[in-house]
This record gives structure tokens, C-alpha cells and sequence, in this order.
């Protein structure tokens, strides 16, 4: 009988082609069994051979580790697909995964099907890497029956059969199924699947939908799916392949640019990566990346075009020119009448076109691709060009398309028409959110037409205010308030506007001003703006009022700017209460929408992200953050609410500040203090100063912390008044400076002081989260050690446990870690309800250059152990080793599956683990495991 381990030669040692044409054939009785490596001369075909044989597994594969994981669990399943289209990496996943299952002792089959297979050639290859790899006997009947009625399922139930009989976990895998076009072999393999034993899993890689039908499956758990968008790359998948690749020193605002450019496309990664290795300028090479030089160039070029007739280059190439791709126009641009087919083959075969919808009838291409042909298209004739773009013009016209159509019109010269549909079509563009596209256009314009067309006027000064160019927004509402006749709804529009404006330059009063004395029914754009006032002037909770109702009257119809900033309005008044979780889930899913809706890289996202950013890191997701943010600071820079830069460039700080790169964090807190001091608005060069002062603080520097305070005092002493609105923040964050600067210089008197200031504006304008900073810095006031002290200490982590907020500690004052144990000791910690693992998790992220273990074990001596796990423990964390299951483990030491979970729970507790898979690296680190 063949074991796992069989070369190659043996493996083609199981049939013999009879009368030369490679089948074999074998006694009939059912119970003969014919040896697979006895039979010397009963041997595959070397094409057979060939077809079993896995490719190279690449050292540095793209594939990302979540998803292995997803893949390993799902592969327990008789049957799991991928489909997606070509260069998404299936292959190279599922020579890993072969990889791994082989490694935990699984029996793994491999199967790569051709255009020109057939039942005579597919069959008898599957049925011997099946048996090559789980060392079986060949079925009792000749392959020369397979053809015949029931003889070839015949062959499978016995094949089925014995390796049940085997017991032994057994995966076939089969690459590029879409290739097998044969319906006796296509039936063969629905077959092994329908009937396939508990150890027998089939795994499929595929650029089309399964050839059978999967929905009983499916219908009873027994399948899964894999696309395209699960394969594709996201942005922590990017880096961590970038940093195998290129070394850990590749910045992460480097991969952020890389992973926008590739779009999470593996091949396109690993053809950019091979190009840079060995460049000691990778932040270069990633900002001069282009599409249409180098070895991307040379890729499309020798690979893509160079497989397609000459009409179907020609078609790509003109088509080049639209944004989106429309079967009929392309063929129309292109003179071919077959342009949807070579469209659908390409986005089969390639991957670089893809269908945006289900029915085949818009296209885009991969942005790198659309570089590279349009660099051919640059070589055509300027009048060619032209032409092309006057035929997309009023093909875009007809099929009322108008942006597109004034986009191509501008380009061949039509300018009156252009004039005319983009008129019409600026609106929709700006209540889409598109809003950067809405100022492209109006950069374009003349001014004379602008004030010529009234249409134009209120969705140009809506961009403008949008995107932080309040002159511009000042300008055309005046221009809309002066003209004769103006409506009370239009005025209403361009007063709110002009509150909007007011938001956007951290200007509440006149915010307010800009709205009052109108008769508004509370619509969603004007309750956007009571929510931003609310919240600073001490009303969190309306400002989710306002939106409750905002989301009423709108009935669900929002539009996209009004929902987007009404989501950040939300996600900010929990964040500034403290609840951190609250925010996060408000501002993630408004990040999805935008990212969807916008794209990735664009103002509303960007936005979504520094809420987001700012709720990951208060929750201790300090990687996420700081990936959030990974090449979107300039747009946050450039057009984002003052509230949005705040929290997005606090956040950058503290995350530099935390891995140890102080020149970066205060880099970041310059920069923030510039844009305040660019802007006028004293908030952000506040927030700055105070973020300094802490940061200095921390580390004992009284000297520093003076001069900073010093500033600081003349910004606040610039204001008037100190009791309410933006002025009342102001003195919030300089009495919380003061006070972390009279601790430092033990004047805890001084401090007492500050604090009660502090504590007070900090309730009259709702802020929870600055609340617990003020009882922190209070318990240090004592130095600790009295009961009243450490009965406020035992309150502040209290409220901090309850929000999730596991950085209070760190970023508040790293000193007050020291007296920790005193409430645990005095009893506090039990009737506060403060658990020991959340003031772990709280102390752990005091240490500076400190990183999470969930991400990055740290080191430890090779024998430490964090705990001594017992016999029980150390015998499941072997198994586990191996890659067992529960199921699995509970089997073998004879126990319930709910002990196995009760045992798993300390072991990962013990351990510091995160996960199974991180359980086992935690014990090979500290010298538990071998």
C-alpha cells in the first residue's frame, strides 16, 4: 500500500495505459485490490503525473494569515470554493493551505484540471493523487469501464469507501476547476462530495461559479465560499506583507499608499514588491509607482496584451479614456461588435477589468492598467482623441449620463454643452457626497458663468463650506442673499451654509447666529448643524437628539454629506462622554458607507476614520488606529472638521508616543499647532500645547512644561469668556495642564486647585471622558496613600472599565499605576466592580515602546512561564500543537467537549494568549513547548 510519503516516480506507478492510450486495466472482481506500488508496471502518464504534481509554495506568500484561518476552519466542511478572478492569489492559497494540513498530519491530494481534460484523463489522475496521497488501494474496476453506465461512480463509492475505512483526515485539492468543461468528470467530482465520509473534504479553486449545483449544501452548512473581495488584500494584510518582504523599517504611510494604488490586488503586489527588492528608497519607488512603466508596464504588456487579438487591444485602448466601461460604448469606440465577451474573458483571465454589477454591464478597470493604456492612447492623434471623446459625449448624453457627458464634451471641445449638463447633474453630484468632485468641476468653470447660473450658486458654495474654503462659501452666499427675489427656502439653504462654514472655522456662537430667526422644520442638514453647537456648548445627548429627529424627517432618505456628518456628530458626543464603544460601532459603520460610497481615500472617510481612530485607541486597538489613519492625514488636513483633527492627530501622537519615537509624536503636535495657527482657530494650537504638556509631564520635565504652559496661558488669557462655549474648552484643557505640571513640582495643593476648576467646567459641558482624567490626577494629589484618595482612584477606573477605555491609566498619568494594588488591597477594587484582568490590561500599556501581544508576542526569557499549567493543560496545549480541534482533543483524553472549552479558557488565560494559534507561539516563546 503506497504511504503519504510516495515520490513521484511511485505515484506513477498506478495505471498503465492500455493499448497506449494510458488506461489501465485491472481484474474485475470486487474484492481484488491491486498494491499501488506493487503493480511495477502499471504506470501514470506522465500528463497524469503532471496534474497531481502542487506548484511551488512561495517563501513570502501573499495570502494573509486571517485568512489561512478562516480557510483552515472552513475546510472541515465537505466542500469549500474559491472564486474570484485571476491574480487573487487561489493557487497560492491553496498551496499553503496543502502546506499546513500536511504539517498537522492530514493526507492532502492536489489536482490541477486543463482545458483539454476529459473523463478519460480527469478521472483517473483524481483517483490516483487520491491514492498516491492517502495510501489506497486502486478500486477493483478497470478504468476502461469509466465512460460506461454507473462504472465511474462505481470507481468513486469505492474510492469513497476506503477512505472512510482509513480514518484518516484526507483534503483533495482542485486547482482551476473552472477549466473542466466535461460533464462525466464535472459529476465525478459533485459526486465525492454528496457522498463524502466525515474525514473526506474536498477544496476548489475557481475563476467561475461551481459547475454544480451547491445550494443543498449550503442549505445544510456543508459548504463555503471564498470570493473575491475575501481575498482581497486589506491595508494590515499589506503591511505585514511589505514588512516580510522589505523589512520592518517600511513606514506604514508607505503601505497605505501602496495598498490604495494596488487596491488590495495580490498579483499587483507582488509584482510591485519584486521590483522594489533590493531599493533602498521604497517610499520613492511606492510615490512614483505608474502603470504604464516598469515591471507593471512590461507585465500588461508582455502577458495581458500580447494574448489578445489586435481589435480587442484597440477596444482597451480607446476605452481607456471613460471612467467606467459600457459594453456598448466600448464597442462603439473600439468598431467591434463583441466588445462585452472580451470584456467578461478578461476580467476572467485577468483580473485587471471587473463587473461593478451582476449583469455584466459596467466595467472598471484596475487603475495601473487604465495607466498603462492610456499611455497608449496618448500616442493617437489629437483629432483621433478628440473624435473619441465627442462619441462618448453623446453616448453619455443619450443614456442621460450628464457628468460623463460634460466630462467628455470639455475634453472635445464642446463647451456650451458641456456648460448645460453640468448644471443639471452638480446637484446630484453634491448630494451624493462627491463633493471633491462637485469643486473640480467648479475650478474648471468660469466665474462669470457661475454667477450667471443660479443652479450652480448653492451647491458650489455647499462644496466650498464642505471642504474647508469658507472665503469661497462666504462669497457665493452673499451672492445668493443679494439676488432679487430670493426664496425663504433658498435663503434658509445658504444661512445654513453659512453655519455650516462657521463649524468648519470652530466658530459656535456664530453658528448659532447664522441659523436663529429662521422658521426651520428641523430638516437633517439644519439639525447638523444644532448637533455640532450642542455638543460644544455642554449638550452631548441633544446632539443625538437632534439626529433622532433628523433621521425621522428624512425617512431614511438622508443624502450622503447630511448622513455622513450627522454620524460624526453621534459618534463624537459618545466619544467626548467617554463611551468609547458607542462611538467606535457609529463611526465604523459610517466609515463602511463612506469607503463604499466614495472610496477609501476621500474626505468622508477620512473623516469616519479619525472618530474611529481616536475610539480604537481609547479601547486599546492602538494598531488599528494608527492604521486608520495611514495616508489620510492630508485630506484631514486639508477640508476635516476641526473635532476630526483633533482626534486624528492626538491619536498619531499618542501612538509615537507609545512606541517610543518622541520626535515623531511631537512632530505630529506641531503640525496640528501649525494648522491652528494657519486656520485661527485656538482650539487646535490648545490642544496641542496641552498634549505636549502632558507628554512632558509624564517624564518628570518641569522645565519644558513651563514654557509650554506659558504659551498656552496667552491663548486662553485671549478669549472672553471663560464660562461657556469654545472659551470654557479652552480653560478645560489649560487647568488640566496646570494641574499635571503642579504634581510634577509636588505642589499637590496647586493641583487640588486646577482640578477643582477642571472638574467643574468639565461637568457643566458634559465631557465624561476629561471627568475621569480630573479624578485620576485628584487621587495623585495625596500621592496615593489615603483612603479617600484611593476611593476616587477606585471610581475613575470604575467608570473606565465599564466604558472599555483601558488607556486612562497610560495616557492620563502612568504615575497613579503604583497605587493600583492599593485599592485591590483596601477592597475597592471587589466593590467598584474593578476586575483584575482590566487593571492588567490597563498597567501593561504604561511601559513605553510597549506593543500588543495580540499582534507581536514580546520576549521573554526562553524559559519563563507566566503560570504553571497543570498536567491536563500541558496534554492540550500538545494537541493544540498539532492543529486538533476541540472535537478532536475532547476524543482523545476521553472528555466533554465543555471541559475542553473550561480547560482552554485558563490556558489562554495563563498564557497571555489571544487564540488557539497564539497560544502555541506564546508556549514555543517561553520555552513551554519545543
Amino acid at each position: 500500500m503506497a504511504e503519504a510519503g510516495t515520490s513521484l516516480y511511485e505515484a506513477e506507478q498506478v495505471v498503465e495505459g492500455a493499448a497506449g492510450d494510458g488506461i489501465v486495466a485491472i481484474p474485475g472482481s470486487t474484492t481484488q485490490r491491486l498494491s499501488m506500488r506493487t503493480k511495477a508496471s502499471d504506470t501514470v502518464p506522465h500528463r497524469f503525473a503532471i496534474k497531481t504534481m502542487p506548484p511551488h509554495s512561495v517563501r513570502q506568500a501573499v495570502a494573509p494569515s486571517r485568512l489561512l484561518a478562516r480557510l483552515r476552519e472552513a475546510v472541515e466542511l465537505p466542500l469549500v470554493v474559491l472564486a474570484s478572478r485571476a491574480g487573487f492569489g487561489k493557487t497560492s492559497l491553496l498551496v499553503q493551505l496543502r502546506r499546513e494540513l500536511l504539517a498537522v498530519g492530514g493526507a492532502v491530494a492536489w489536482l490541477t484540471a486543463e482545458a483539454s481534460d476529459d473523463a478519460a484523463t480527469f478521472i483517473p489522475a483524481l483517483v490516483a493523487s487520491v491514492g498516491v496521497a492517502a495510501g489506497l488501494e486502486v478500486p477493483a474496476r478497470s478504468f476502461d469501464q469509466i465512460g460506461r453506465a454507473g462504472a465511474d461512480l462505481w470507481v468513486a463509492s469505492e474510492l469513497l469507501v476506503q477512505i472512510h475505512e482509513l480514518a484518516r483526515p484526507t483534503h483533495l485539492l482542485i486547482d482551476d476547476l473552472h477549466h473542466l468543461t466535461d460533464e462525466q468528470a464535472i459529476e465525478f467530482v459533485y459526486y465525492l462530495v454528496c457522498n463524502a465520509p466525515p474525514n473526506f473534504h474536498v477544496v476548489i479553486s475557481t475563476r467561475a461559479e461551481p459547475p454544480f449545483p451547491v445550494e443543498e449544501l449550503n442549505a445544510h452548512g456543508l459548504y463555503a465560499r471564498f470570493d473575491t473581495e475575501d481575498l482581497r488584500l486589506r491595508l494590515e494584510d499589506t503591511v505585514a506583507f511589505l514588512r516580510r518582504r522589505l523589512g520592518d523599517e517600511v513606514d506604514i504611510e508607505t503601505c497605505a499608499r501602496l495598498h490604495e494604488r494596488t487596491e488590495g490586488w495580490p498579483m499587483a503586489l507582488q509584482i510591485v514588491t519584486a521590483a522594489m527588492s533590493g531599493k533602498s528608497d521604497v517610499a520613492g519607488t511606492v510615490a512614483g509607482l505608474s502603470g504604464a512603466t516598469g515591471d507593471i508596464a512590461r507585465y500588461f504588456s508582455g502577458f495581458v496584451l500580447e494574448s489578445l487579438p489586435p481589435p480587442a487591444v484597440r477596444m482597451l485602448v480607446r476605452a481607456s479614456l471613460l471612467r467606467t466601461l459600457h459594453p456598448p460604448l466600448c464597442g462603439l469606440l473600439g468598431e467591434i461588435s463583441d466588445s462585452a465577451a472580451v470584456l467578461a474573458a478578461l476580467e476572467q483571465d485577468t483580473g485587471l477589468v471587473s463587473a461593478i454589477d451582476a449583469d455584466g454591464e459596467l466595467y472598471r478597470m484596475h487603475p495601473l492598467f487604465a495607466e498603462y493604456l492610456r499611455s497608449l492612447a496618448a500616442e493617437m492623434p489629437e483629432e483621433e482623441l478628440q473624435g473619441l471623446h465627442a462619441s462618448a459625449a453623446e453616448w453619455f448624453a443619450a443614456h442621460d449620463m450628464l457628468e460623463q457627458a460634460a466630462e467628455h464634451a470639455f475634453r472635445a471641445g464642446m463647451r456650451a454643452r458641456a456648460m448645460d449638463w453640468i448644471e443639471k447633474q452638480l446637484r446630484y453630484l453634491g448630494v451624493q457626497g462627491r463633493i471633491v468632485e462637485v469643486l473640480a468641476w467648479l475650478d474648471r468653470l468660469p466665474p462669470e458663468e457661475i454667477a450667471r447660473r443660479e443652479g450652480l450658486q448653492l451647491t458650489a458654495a455647499w462644496a466650498c463650506a464642505l471642504c474647508y474654503r469658507p472665503q469661497d462659501a462666504e462669497r457665493l452666499t452673499d451672492l445668493i442673499l443679494a439676488r432679487p427675489g430670493v426664496t425663504p427656502e433658498v435663503a434658509l439653504q445658504a444661512s445654513i451654509v453659512r453655519s455650516a462654514v462657521a463649524i468648519h472655522c470652530d466658530d459656535y456662537e456664530r453658528a448659532r447666529a447664522c441659523i436663529e430667526g429662521h422658521d426651520a422644520d428641523l430638516g437633517p442638514v439644519y439639525c447638523n448643524s444644532l448637533s455640532y453647537i450642542a455638543i460644544h456648548t455642554g449638550n452631548p445627548d441633544k446632539a443625538r437628539y437632534y439626529q433622532h429627529i433628523a433621521d425621522q424627517r428624512a425617512r431614511g432618505a438622508r443624502n450622503f454629506y447630511d448622513a455622513m456628518y450627522g454620524a460624526f456628530a453621534v459618534g463624537l458626543s459618545y466619544l467626548i462622554e467617554g463611551q468609547a464603544g458607542e462611538a467606535a460601532g457609529v463611526f465604523r459603520a459610517a466609515l463602511a458607507r463612506a469607503e463604499a460610497s466614495t472610496g477609501w481615500r476621500s474626505l468622508p472617510a477620512a473623516v469616519q476614520a479619525a472618530g474611529l481612530a481616536a475610539a480604537c485607541w481609547e479601547l486599546g486597538a492602538e494598531d488599528e488606529a494608527r492604521a486608520l489613519l495611514a495616508n489620510r492625514l492630508d485630506l484631514i488636513e486639508q477640508a476635516a472638521l476641526p473635532d476630526a483633527l483633533i482626534l486624528a492627530y492626538l491619536t498619531l501622537a499618542r501612538y509615537e508616543n507609545q512606541k517610543g519615537r518622541e520626535g515623531k509624536a511631537f512632530d505630529a503636535l506641531n503640525n496640528l499647532a501649525a494648522i491652528g495657527e494657519a486656520r485661527g482657530q485656538p482650539r487646535l494650537v490648545a490642544a496641542s500645547l496641552g498634549e505636549q504638556i502632558r507628554q512632558h509631564a509624564v517624564r518628570n520635565r518641569l522645565m519644558s512644561c513651563r514654557m509650554l504652559m506659558n504659551a498656552l496661558d496667552q491663548l486662553v488669557a485671549a478669549g472672553d469668556r471663560p464660562d461657556s462655549g469654545l472659551q470654557a474648552e479652552l480653560r478645560l484643557i489649560r487647568e488640566i495642564a496646570a494641574a499635571r505640571i503642579a504634581l510634577v513640582d509636588f505642589d499637590d495643593d496647586g493641583a487640588r486647585r486646577a482640578l477643582e476648576q477642571a472638574g467643574g467646567i468639565a461637568a457643566r459641558l458634559r465631557r465624561g471622558r476629561d471627568q475621569i482624567t480630573v479624578a485620576i490626577l485628584t487621587a495623585c494629589c495625596g500621592g496615593g496613600d489615603d483612603e479617600s484618595a484611593l476611593r476616587i482612584l477606585a471610581e475613575a477606573m470604575s467608570l473606565a472599565e465599564s466604558f472599555k477605555l483601558v488607556r486612562v491609566v497610560a495616557d492620563d498619568w502612568p504615575a497613579v499605576l503604583d497605587c493600583l494594588p492599593d485599592i485591590d488591597r483596601a477592597g475597592l477594587a471587589r466593590g467598584a466592580g474593578i476586575s483584575a484582568a482590566f487593571l492588567e490590561r490597563a498597567g501593561d500599556r504604561c511601559r513605553f515602546g510597549w506593543s500588543d501581544e495580540s499582534a507581536e508576542p514580546r520576549a521573554a526569557p526562553p524559559k519563563a512561564r507566566p503560570a504553571q499549567l497543570s498536567a491536563r493543560e500541558m496534554e492540550i496545549l500538545g494537541a493544540l500543537s498539532h492543529g486538533r480541534s476541540n472535537k478532536e482533543i475532547a476524543k482523545i483524553l476521553d472528555v466533554g467537549p465543555a471541559t475542553i472549552k473550561w480547560h482552554m479558557k485558563n490556558l489562554l488565560a495563563k498564557l497571555n494568549a489571544a487564540n488557539r494559534r497564539h497560544a502555541v507561539d506564546r508556549a514555543r516563546l517561553l520555552g513551554i513547548l519545543e
